[in-house]
């Protein structure tokens, strides 16, 4: 696994983390609201596993050592890299964990 990456952007109260993990893509966007917690009664936490990380590798230009900080760089929130993933067909499974 590599270290955990925070992207700058994202709304109040909220924080997007990215790393690789066994080959796989983890994307995670952890809400600590007062929002959330009205919603769901805790904290929750949306979390991208993305299996395709050649994929990315070959429409970034990017291998796996640089991967990450170019993420970081190019993505500031979960939903803007969300949105990228469903844009290039590039699949993912998202994972709710509202007991975060």
């Amino acid at each position: 696994m590599t270290e955990k990456t925070k992207l700058t952007g994202g709304l109040d109260k909220t924080v997007t983390w990215i790393w690789l993990e066994n080959n796989q893509l983890k994307v995670e966007y952890y809400d600590f609201s007062e929002e959330a917690q009205n919603a769901f009664g805790n904290d929750i936490a949306y979390i991208l596993t993305v299996s395709e990380v050649n994929k990315i590798c070959l429409i970034t230009r990017q291998n796996e050592a640089s991967l990450i900080q170019w993420l970081s760089e190019n993505f500031q929130s979960y939903f803007e890299f969300k949105k990228w993933l469903e844009e290039n067909k590039i699949a993912f499974e998202k994972e709710i964990d509202n007991w975060a």
